[in-house]
């Protein structure tokens, strides 16, 4: 089925509603998770999945119906792992499930020679926004305290300086993967460098009382032996909060302040819809 899908000729029937239903059920989402404090209504979240399954059953392919599901179900275990510690928010894992059932491979205007799954084109163009986002908005977060950063990481920079000398002068050099990969490297060694820093500006000292589900906490701030003591987890649920209600603990670090990242999948999602065949130049 794997091969039949990715090399075999197939488009997605009923393509225009399948766009139209992923970007909108986005769309909304994008919006409450910006104007309203990253709070996304579960019923939406419900509903938009619901509607992506019934539309892959009604604008029904076998091969593509199978695919769509294994690789939604494949993904949203993995994405539950990284919500598990806190570093993915549920409405991220509902949301991108839903997009993979409505658009299980690229659009035919896309002229891909092969079929890759679209939402690997979301994950990279999202992903490389969000690096950018990190590194400018940051960046002059950052410029404006007296952070020191940790020069020993960077020391990366050194190696990747060979790499692009060697690249740019390979007959395999490609500007796409060029700018995709310094990007990354640079997002990443400005957060190494800053690491601190950075978890100051995301969070801050709130009671227990005010802990809410899926709060996640900075435990890298807080006092090491409290959070071995009473044994406190990144994600917050409500057993875990009524449990520290009860104990000493007065006020723990959150991280408030985290970016919302479903607006970085409606943009990673109109890239992929654009330039999606220039990724396989990487």
């Amino acid at each position: 089925m794997l091969e039949d899908v990715i090399f075999g000729q197939i488009m997605m029937p009923g393509e225009a509603i399948r766009i139209l239903l992923a970007f909108l059920g986005t769309g909304i989402a994008a919006y409450y998770d910006v104007f309203n404090k990253k709070n996304i209504p579960d019923q939406l979240l419900y509903a938009f999945l619901a509607v992506a399954f019934i539309a892959n059953a009604v604008l029904y392919d076998a091969t593509l119906f199978a695919f769509s599901i294994g690789v939604a179900v494949f993904l949203s275990a993995i994405g539950y792992l990284f919500y598990r510690v806190g570093q993915l928010g549920g409405a991220d894992i509902f949301v991108l499930a839903s997009i993979m059932l409505l658009l299980p491979i690229h659009p035919s205007y896309a002229a891909m020679p092969f079929n890759l799954p679209f939402i690997f084109s979301v994950f990279i163009f999202s992903g490389i926004i969000f690096a950018l986002y990190v590194l400018i908005y940051f960046g002059f977060k950052v410029s404006q305290t007296e952070a020191k950063p940790k020069l020993l990481y960077g020391l990366i920079l050194i190696p990747y300086g060979l790499f692009a000398w060697f690249f740019i002068n390979s007959f395999l050099f490609s500007w796409v993967f060029f700018a995709f990969i310094t990007i990354a490297i640079f997002a990443s060694v400005f957060f190494m460098m800053f690491r601190e820093s950075l978890n100051q500006l995301l969070a801050e000292e709130l009671p227990v009382s005010q802990l809410e589900p899926e709060d996640v906490l900075a435990l890298e701030v807080m006092n090491k032996d409290m959070v071995e003591r009473y044994k406190i987890p990144r994600l917050m649920s409500r057993d875990v909060i009524d449990r520290l209600r009860k104990t000493k603990v007065g006020e723990v670090w959150v991280y408030t302040k985290l970016p919302p990242f479903i607006p970085f999948i409606l943009a990673g999602m109109v890239l992929s819809m654009l330039f999606a065949r220039s990724l396989l130049l990487l």
